[in-house]
């Protein structure tokens, strides 16, 4: 019977380098481990829900914040079901966003950062990650790449609320910590070389 694959998340804001650094990380650990690993992203456009959520991410619809939320829920199951069969068979999976995105983003006044990790107990219950790797570049600076590579805005982009976010994921990583699941925290800020780099030594492969 294969080992099982490990299961390794990337967060942060939006422009601190995620989606270069989920390809970089699943060559270098394909590499090292002479195993096989992919990469996943959520929302998982596969689904219908995955596709409403990104729809809102640029305004093409509009969904209440609280609604979000719960959506983020349902589409985070669904796609745990697509990938617990592949990680049963040995394939390693960098996950680009998962619950911890849920817990930052969808915060509110009226729904906490502790009460969006609760709605999460049973997609990290099927699915507990290996470790949560946290790419920490200031929000002034992830606005400064977000102008640099892309036109279209999303929902999320304004610079208060990227601070509101970032401050969300400081308490998500305490929670998660404290729950005892483990927290790599990388400075990101610096050439994609060294940070890679330093993702790989906190992870320990």
């Amino acid at each position: 019977m294969a080992e099982k694959g490990r299961f390794i998340v990337l967060e942060g804001i939006d422009g601190c380098g995620k989606t270069t650094h989920a390809e970089l990380l699943s060559r270098e650990l394909a590499r090292r481990t002479g195993g096989k690993c992919i990469v996943e992203r959520e929302p998982d456009s596969r689904d219908i829900i995955g596709a409403i959520i990104r729809s809102a991410l640029y305004g093409s619809v509009r969904i209440s914040p609280e609604a979000m939320a719960y959506l983020h829920v349902a589409d985070r199951l669904e796609h745990i079901a697509y990938m617990q069969p592949i990680l049963a068979q040995g394939t390693s999976i960098i996950c680009d966003r998962y619950f911890v995105s849920n817990m930052a983003y969808n915060a509110s006044d009226t729904l906490s950062v502790e009460r969006i990790y609760e709605l999460n107990r049973p997609c990290f219950e099927k699915l507990r990650p290996d470790a949560v790797v946290f790419l920490d570049v200031p929000p002034q600076e992830t606005a400064r790449r977000r102008a640099a590579e892309r036109s279209d805005e999303e929902i999320y982009d304004r610079m208060e609320r990227q601070i509101r976010i970032y401050e969300n994921y400081m308490r998500a990583l305490e929670i998660i910590a404290a729950d005892g699941m483990k927290v790599v925290r990388v400075d990101a800020t610096g050439p994609s070389e060294r940070v890679s780099a330093e993702i790989v030594r906190g992870l320990g492969i």
